[in-house]
């Protein structure tokens, strides 16, 4: 008999078409969510498993031995990791934000009248209109086409800043100068999400473990997504985790085997890596930073109940974002951040390559409150200052700033 080998084995996943759980009930997998479509996962891996409370007898006997054992309340947890590429996480992102995806906007010189850029100032500067009423946000990804610059034109730039009244756009890369050009487009890439403030919707997913060596499937039912936990280190591929509780685990094998059975192939999109990307704290970019992690944790429960074996819902807490950025010690800078309890923002731009239109991603925290900061004496090289953070919620005006009320925003270039 064959044992089975972990590159035989795939992962695939599909939404319920509802995100209710009912409490004294599961549904039959077959037909909610059903066997048609699902979706390949990449991933580096799963610890997904069922997990069983127990209980030990505690009857003190004569013969001086246990005579019981049973099985409790059943749940599903773990979590999946990888290595974080543009495209395959955005259902679960969307999923953490219990936000509704916003689609890509696009508009032209009909909105604006005309469009300005300075490499100088690094802005766009549009002839009229207002950029935040028609939805731009900082943090989205935007391009331009048909302007007489060919430079700017198919080329991402990160949106830094909105001001004056939603007419002037930092934006990063700095793009090429020129005057005011009254014939061009211009669009937001991808999509966003971000944790609203309210009309929060829940979201739950049927994750199947497949392993095609033995012809076995492992099937978790009604996950919901506890979190995104994200990895960009200076150096090497960004990662990323992804949090999950569900309420049972179902098995397949032989002809039942796998559950979904043709699924759709998982997408070939680069990983990204910070190095191609950027990093601005405080409004500034900078180029100390060795590494940092942010999380985005919902910390889902489920208790038990009597009179049934399986959980009646699993609940989800408030979006907790905090993380850690490490970087070299420069100057006074952070240590002020942290000592003067200065509030300030952190916008991360991760590409998958260094082209001028790579796929890439996003991701704003708009305020952010340093825990620490802490400097240790040692070896020889470049000493280290270690900073946990917490995000809290935006408390600029959205309608001016354009940064959204809320304490996380994503943007995802091939989101679909």
């Amino acid at each position: 008999m064959s044992l089975s080998e972990g590159v035989s084995a795939s992962l695939r996943y599909k939404a319920y078409p509802s995100g209710v759980i009912a409490a004294n009930t599961q549904p039959t997998s077959a037909s909610d969510p059903g066997a048609t479509g699902g979706q390949l996962l990449r991933r580096v891996s799963s610890t997904l498993n069922l997990v069983k409370d127990t209980y030990q007898s505690a009857e003190v006997r004569t013969d001086r031995q246990i005579s019981d054992f049973r099985h409790g309340i059943k749940r599903v947890t773990g979590s999946v990791t990888g290595e974080f590429s543009p495209g395959t996480y955005w259902d679960f992102i969307e999923a953490a934000c219990r936000g509704t995806e916003v689609a890509a906007l696009a508009f032209s010189n009909t909105e604006f009248t005309s469009i300005a850029a300075s490499s100088v100032a690094s802005t766009l500067t549009l002839g009229s209109g207002d950029a935040v009423a028609q939805g731009f946000r900082v943090g989205h990804i935007i391009q331009l086409a048909n302007t007489t610059e060919a430079l700017n034109n198919g080329r991402n730039f990160l949106l830094t800043s909105i001001s004056s009244g939603g007419t002037v756009l930092g934006v990063y890369p700095a793009p090429t100068t020129m005057g005011a050009d009254t014939s061009f487009n211009i669009v937001t890439m991808g999509k966003s999400v971000y944790p609203p403030s309210s009309n929060h919707v829940s979201r739950k997913f049927l994750i199947e473990a497949y392993h095609s060596d033995i012809d076995i499937s492992r099937v978790f039912t009604e996950c919901r997504i506890g979190g995104i936990n994200l990895g960009l280190p200076a150096t090497g591929m960004g990662t990323v985790e992804v949090p999950m509780m569900g309420r049972d685990m179902e098995v397949y094998s032989d002809s039942n085997a796998p559950f979904f059975g043709s699924p759709t192939s998982e997408n070939t999109n680069g990983i990204v890596a910070a190095v191609n990307g950027l990093l601005m704290v405080a409004g500034t970019a900078v180029g100390v930073v060795t590494g940092i992690t942010i999380n985005l944790a919902l910390n889902p429960t489920s208790d038990a109940v009597v009179g049934q074996n399986f959980v009646p819902e699993v609940f989800l807490g408030r979006a907790n974002v905090t993380g850690q950025f490490t970087a070299m010690l420069q100057d006074s800078t952070f240590l002020n951040y942290f000592k003067n309890e200065t509030e300030i923002s952190i916008l991360v731009f991760l590409t998958t390559t260094s082209a001028i239109d790579a796929p890439a991603m996003s991701v704003y925290l708009p305020r952010v409150k340093m825990g620490d900061a802490s400097v240790g004496l040692q070896g020889e090289g470049a000493q280290i200052i270690t900073a946990p953070y917490q995000a809290l919620k935006s408390t600029a005006t959205e309608s001016t700033t354009g940064i959204a009320a809320t304490t996380i925003f994503f943007t995802d270039s091939l989101a679909s």
